[in-house]
């Protein structure tokens, strides 16, 4: 009985030790925070195709195809 209390207690004592949020977030081995930001302003090609998909619903007219490759 003893042997296990000592066991639990000295288990507590080193998870406990062994908590560095910081660093432990920091070592996941992914990229920076700010690389994983992007430019919210940009828009990508999904994004210009479900506005044109939702535009064609509204107006019942067809979008053009050539502001798909139009850079923003």
């Amino acid at each position: 009985m003893l042997a296990r209390a000592l066991l639990i207690v000295t288990a507590g004592i080193v998870l406990s030790g062994c908590v560095d949020s910081d660093r432990l977030r920091s070592d996941l081995g992914g990229p920076p925070a700010e690389k994983i930001a992007q430019d919210p302003s940009k828009q990508t090609l999904a994004s210009k195709v479900l506005g044109a998909i939702a535009l064609e619903r509204v107006t019942k007219r067809k979008p053009d195809p050539a502001r798909f490759n139009e850079l923003h």
